[in-house]
């Protein structure tokens, strides 16, 4: 760096230090290095009074403890310039999957970016917010509905006491693991921006990111359905509805009891034949999902969900669903070959 390159450098910080003493000057006072110094004074002093030498050293090492403490302020204000922090957050429900090595995946591609170098440290040492901060494991019994439902208001909680932490805007980037059923709930509960989801390859056991959930787009009508071929009823024949989403590789099983004795059925067939590529339009997917359902709802007094789907795009319709219609969620049981009722959307209210 050039002789001038450098004083410009000196100058911008000088500058930057000045703005921030002037915008949050509390934040230079109660930073812990300000309360040092003043201790360090408060006793240096009485010893250099003591001893009747040592005012210029004393008077040196409390500047240098306070500029110090001006810089560190400087760098955590430096880190909330950009328009949104990123937060890795993984949320593991009823999975033996290990979440710090999900977390790990998710902190390797956030620090690819340039602006976000040693950003776990950065969390830790600015904002501090811990690595264990950041995950979210639920071991109990997905059915147990009471117990879920705290869980969820807990996390939900625990989410927004982190993004206090970060005076700037927060990006949630999730790894979710766990089943779908669950998915869609933990999707209710983060709304419809500032979210990134990934989703795990278990061909490059990575992440990567598959929907960016930034507005209410998730939730704008559509024209036509270009993702799923759908079979509705030829007439409303009950009070109730299933509606089965097929979109993997395992394919539901419509001659189900529960779904045959429930009441109509609308089918939705993904137009690949399999799993959604990576690369694809995710969000276009969970766009045509929320479309039937909301014709659904505006025709039916209930709706039963059924799917075989990705988990990621779970969350992303929960995002778009909320917590409003009266949509009972399904988790399909190997062990009973059936698909097991696990709670109604609509039951859970956040009050954060």
């Amino acid at each position: 760096m050039s002789t001038k390159a450098r004083k410009t450098s000196v100058l911008q910080n000088f500058r930057q230090s000045l703005r921030l003493f002037t915008k949050n000057p509390i934040a230079i006072v109660t930073n812990p290095y300000a309360s040092l110094t003043s201790a360090l004074v408060m006793f240096g002093a009485l010893l250099a009074d003591r001893f009747g030498s040592g005012y210029g050293i004393l008077f040196a090492l409390a500047l240098l403890i306070f500029l110090f403490g001006i810089w560190n302020e400087l760098r955590k204000t430096n880190l909330y310039e950009h328009e949104a922090l990123p937060l890795p957050i993984v949320i593991n429900i009823a999975n033996p999957a290990r979440s710090d090595d999900a977390l790990r995946s998710l902190f390797q591609i956030i620090e690819k970016d340039a602006r976000y170098q040693n950003h776990r440290s950065n969390l830790e040492q600015y904002c501090a917010i811990q690595s264990s901060d950041l995950m979210f494991d639920y071991k109990a019994n997905i059915y147990d509905a009471e117990r879920l439902k705290d869980f969820l208001k807990i996390t939900r909680h625990n989410l927004e006491k982190l993004k206090v932490k970060t005076p700037r805007n927060t990006v949630l980037c999730l790894a979710y693991i766990g089943p779908s059923s669950v998915g869609i709930l933990v999707g209710t509960m983060l709304g419809t921006d500032g979210v990134k989801i990934f989703q795990y390859n278990k061909s490059s056991d990575s992440y990567h990111e598959v929907i960016s959930i930034e507005n209410r787009k998730l939730k704008e009508s559509i024209d036509q359905f270009t993702r799923f071929d759908i079979e509705f009823p030829s007439q409303k024949s009950h009070e109730n509805v299933t509606v089965a989403v097929d979109v993997s590789s395992h394919k539901i099983k419509r001659n189900e009891v529960s779904i045959q004795t429930y009441g109509d059925l609308i089918y939705m067939a993904s137009r690949n034949y399999g799993t959604i590529d990576l690369a694809e339009d995710w969000l276009a997917y969970s766009q045509e999902i929320f479309a039937v359902l909301n014709l659904a709802q505006n025709t039916y007094a209930k709706i039963r969900l059924v799917y075989s789907m990705p988990v990621s795009l779970a969350v992303a319709l929960g995002c778009a669903l909320q917590n409003y219609w009266p949509i009972m969620l399904t988790n399909y049981d190997p062990e009973m070959t059936s698909y097991r009722d696990v709670i109604y959307i609509n039951e859970i209210r956040y009050f954060f």
